[in-house]
């Protein structure tokens, strides 16, 4: 399990808003000489988004820390569904795009083809976020004398 520790900002409605207190890298080597900096980049592009809702079937109170889990295997399903399943979609609509057109005109067939797949991933992606019955990407929220409460998504 992936954890990180969070205050309660806002609570109600069996939900509870929650700020991350643990600011949290990649590889831990990013002030390194050679270091990508990826987490600084994040930071940069997340914009004002610093809170996010989980479940809470505690009854959690404002000014409460938290645990906030995730299942070890949710950032490797992200990164196939996304990087995994966009690259063998486009490569596989490029592919098809050439094998589709005339020869003159691979390289059109290879762009349209291109486009298709990242249209066609874009797609996949946005219904998959879209399910949040599926228990296998959710949060959970977990008080500090270790008891865990349900699972909820991030809102």
């Amino acid at each position: 399990m992936i954890a990180t520790r969070a205050v309660v900002v806002r609570a109600g409605e069996g939900k509870a808003w929650v700020r991350l207190l643990e600011h949290h890298g990649g590889c831990g080597r990013c002030e390194e000489p050679g270091g990508c900096h990826a987490p600084q980049l994040a930071e940069m592009f997340r914009g004002s988004r610093k809170t996010f809702a989980v479940a809470d079937p505690f009854g959690l109170c404002v000014d409460e820390q938290v645990r906030i889990v995730i299942d070890d295997k949710v950032p490797l399903r992200a990164a196939m569904a996304s990087y995994g399943l966009g690259t063998a979609l486009v490569l596989g609509g490029a592919a098809l795009g050439v094998w589709l057109a005339p020869a003159a005109q691979a390289d059109l067939g290879a762009a349209m083809g291109l486009a298709f797949g990242v249209a066609v991933t874009t797609l996949i992606i946005f219904i998959r976020a879209r399910q949040r019955d599926s228990s296998a990407w959710r949060l959970h929220v977990e008080r500090d004398d270790g008891c865990a409460a349900g699972q909820g998504n991030a809102v």
